[in-house]
């Protein structure tokens, strides 16, 4: 009971996430703002001390919580992990020693630049922003797309549901980023988890480390 309640919850946020970036409309409502502010990083940048202590509490309690079911990188690695299991059939993850050199290095990294005014590599590892990224430059284009067609559709009978609206590219550096985390994270996860949480993901390795002295451990069978 309870793996489904946080798969369903896990499920609905992403969605709500995942729509927050495609919608163009208005659709959702502003309120949906506070989805942002709930992730690590752009809680830092803000100084939201009250969100940080609250997921650093929140990981004392139960441990690494908000990496499976609050953050849509994490959620996104599950999903794909999810689907390999069922085109790999009884298949089982092979455990790997820990890159603890390679993740304390990329931590400190983060920490370093950002306490000296530098926000660019937290940006750019921020789990919240790279998802954003994946979705605001790869699916967005085939959301409006999609959007158009039904346009075409719908006025054909004189039905005004849908609108067409201009299709863009974000630029072709950042597109090719955004397509290689995109592949890279989720060729990762198909093969072997949640890897980029657990290696490369700063926000995974702190909460990692504050999660060694939760009071409960949550498992699910």
């Amino acid at each position: 009971m309870l793996k489904k309640t946080r798969l369903i919850a896990s499920l609905i946020l992403f969605s709500l996430i995942s729509l927050y970036f495609l919608d163009f409309r208005g659709f959702l409502p502003d309120q949906l703002q506070f989805l942002t502010e709930l992730q690590f990083i752009p809680a830092l940048l803000a100084a939201n001390l009250v969100i940080l202590a609250g997921l650093v509490i929140l990981t004392l309690l139960f441990g690494r919580v908000y990496c499976s079911s609050l953050c849509p990188m994490g959620i996104y690695q599950d999903i794909v992990a999810w689907f390999s299991k069922r085109v790999i059939r009884k298949k089982k993850y092979h455990y790997s020693k820990a890159k603890s050199v390679l993740r304390w290095s990329v931590l400190g990294a983060t920490l370093v630049t950002f306490l000296f005014g530098f926000s660019f590599l937290a940006g750019l590892l921020d789990p919240y922003g790279a998802y954003g990224r994946m979705v605001t430059h790869i699916f967005r284009p085939a959301y409006l797309a999609g959007n158009n067609l039904l346009a075409t559709i719908f006025t054909s009978f004189n039905n005004y549901t849908f609108y067409r609206v201009s299709i863009y590219l974000l630029g072709i550096s950042s597109t090719l980023i955004a397509l290689a985390m995109l592949l890279v994270i989720g060729i990762l996860a198909w093969w072997n988890g949640r890897t980029w949480c657990n290696t490369i993901c700063p926000v995974g390795t702190l909460l990692g480390f504050i999660s060694k002295y939760s009071f409960f451990r949550i498992t699910f069978d």
